[in-house]
């Protein structure tokens, strides 16, 4: 209900206009009463009506200096004034105010109502714009959000000066500038496959999103398939340090909470520098690759990575122990890892061989190792046995590259580039048969109000991150987009071969709110359906 505060220094009108309505019947609720604007302030103040009722002649207080003093405090309220002076100074003075009607006394309770009922629509109205204004920006979210986790490579990149990054970050709202930085590179998935839908992954990504809006040190970048890099900003090193502890430790929490999901983080070491994030990124990264050779459900930080490495001298040619270099490593990373990965997992891969792999001996057994898994891993992905050996040679070409450790290194980082690239161009061909199913399945269900991003991506079995990627990249808009051109494709093809209501149509193409329809249609073809219709495509192209 609309609520209304009236101030009228007589009391048989006020008693009147107060008694002579059926506010109730009309949807309007008497929020109170005053005889004067000095009276009347506080009260309107407590009850923040939508409309203000007030005469301009009143004694202590008049009604134009009440409505200055209230639109301050109430920007949204709407005021008629009413008068038995039909001067136009008063009129000129009220609308300069903002008055939204003026009346002249006397008034009856049908011009009265006939005034509130024209309010309460503009009322409506208004409220319904901002309504869908923030619905329209909220569908927007989702190409904004996208344009801010890439500022975190942008970040990586070294291209930009710290003002020019600075100012993009204020651009989405972030704070970047800090006496010292920290990296946490983190990925939680489920144990059946990071690539594949889960309840409990969507439940984690929400959680963590509360988590991170209630933050403004520590910044969350969604790296997608990569999972996320959250950069951590403290006063000093104890407060850097005491932070990234306390936000480990909630990540671990929320996971815990999702029992069906396990996670892996590694953390960079303390820079006090914006452009030395790079640095920070690279300790990250090392021990993040880590993720691949160690269990999960832990941290690993770049200080203990390295200690990692330094104790190698349980490795000997003569008796190995390969514990630390499990056949299963490489096939994992060639299923899970990314090609910038490459770098950092042989970087980890090699130094888990310790001193061994000054060995010739040793690095052939790691080669024709390596070589196997790429093989068998490719193989498997349904490559022909010919185009395999062309792609990635036979086993006589790595015999010249055990001959140093830089060769050596060289060979696996190119034999895994080779294998994740075939990987690639197989999954290429699997997200065309995933987005035909997606746009099979939008197509037939664009109209029901509640479809969603989340709701495709669990019908086509893949995670809502994962699914947002490959059909950004695949389709060139984002989904929400996509829905919206075929909503609005179908209500111009309605609009111009049926003769059926705006609501009608806006109802079969999803919208079960008339008017956001329309405000949504103007906001995309920059005309409305009714003149769309009028006109035809041609006036809403002009």
């Amino acid at each position: 209900m609309m609520k209304v505060f009236l101030v009228e220094d007589e009391k048989i009108v006020r008693e009147g206009i107060k008694n002579g309505i059926p506010w109730g019947k009309y949807g309007f609720d008497f929020a109170g009463e005053a005889s004067d604007g000095e009276l009347a302030y506080p009260l309107i103040l407590k009850s923040k009506p939508d409309i203000l009722l007030t005469d301009i002649r009143m004694p202590f207080m008049d009604g134009l200096e009440l409505a200055e003093m209230v639109k301050k405090e109430i920007p949204s309220i709407h005021i008629i004034f009413f008068s038995g002076y039909d001067d136009f100074e008063y009129a000129k003075r009220a609308i300069k105010i903002g008055a939204s009607d003026y009346l002249l006394k006397p008034v009856t309770s049908a011009q009265l109502l006939e005034a509130l009922e024209r309010m309460s629509d503009t009322i409506m109205q208004e409220r319904s714009e901002r309504g869908y204004k923030l619905e329209f920006l909220k569908q927007q979210e989702e190409r904004k959000r996208m344009e801010r986790d890439r500022l975190f490579d942008t970040i990586l990149s070294g291209k930009m000066g710290l003002q020019e990054i600075l100012l993009k970050g204020q651009e989405h709202s972030l704070s970047l500038s800090a006496p010292m930085y920290n990296l946490i590179l983190f990925q939680a998935k489920d144990s059946g496959g990071q690539e594949q839908y889960s309840d409990e992954g969507v439940i984690f990504d929400e959680r963590l999103k509360e988590e991170l809006d209630s933050r403004g040190d520590i910044i969350g970048f969604n790296r997608l398939t990569e999972g996320y890099a959250f950069l951590v900003m403290g006063n000093d090193p104890e407060d850097l340090e005491r932070k990234v502890f306390s936000w480990k430790q909630l990540l671990a929490e929320l996971v815990r909470d999702c029992p069906e999901l396990e996670y892996f983080g590694g953390i960079g070491m303390p820079v006090s520098r914006l452009s030395e994030i790079k640095s920070c990124f690279k300790a990250a990264s090392r021990a993040y690759a880590c993720r691949y050779m160690l269990e999960h459900n832990q941290f690993l930080t770049a200080e203990e990575a390295v200690r990692l490495h330094d104790d190698s001298q349980r490795i000997s040619v003569a008796g190995m122990d390969m514990s630390r270099l499990s056949r299963d490593i490489v096939p994992n990373f060639l299923k899970n890892g990314s090609a910038p990965e490459v770098k950092y997992f042989v970087e980890e891969y090699v130094d888990a061989c310790g001193n061994n792999f000054k060995s010739l001996i040793f690095r052939q057994y790691i080669l024709m190792d390596v070589y196997l898994a790429a093989v068998g891993f490719v193989t498997q992905l349904g490559f022909e046995p010919e185009q395999v050996i062309k792609e990635l040679g036979d086993a006589q070409t790595l015999q010249p590259s055990a001959g140093s450790e830089e060769s050596a290194v060289s060979y696996i980082r190119s034999i895994l580039s080779k294998a994740i690239n075939l990987r690639n161009t197989c999954s290429r061909k699997k997200y065309r048969l995933v987005l035909e199913k997606a746009r099979d399945y939008m197509g037939a269900h664009y109209q029901d109000e509640d479809i969603s991003l989340n709701a495709v991506a669990s019908v086509v079995n893949i995670s809502p991150n994962h699914f947002s990627t490959i059909f950004s990249q695949e389709m060139g808009i984002t989904f929400v987009e996509c829905l919206t051109k075929l909503r609005m494709d179908a209500a111009r093809e309605l609009l111009l071969k049926t003769d059926l209501r705006t609501s009608e149509i806006g109802y079969q193409v999803g919208y079960k709110d008339p008017h956001y329809f329309s405000y949504l249609f103007k906001k995309t073809h920059g005309i409305t359906p009714k003149a769309f219709r009028s006109g035809g495509e041609n006036e809403a192209q002009a």
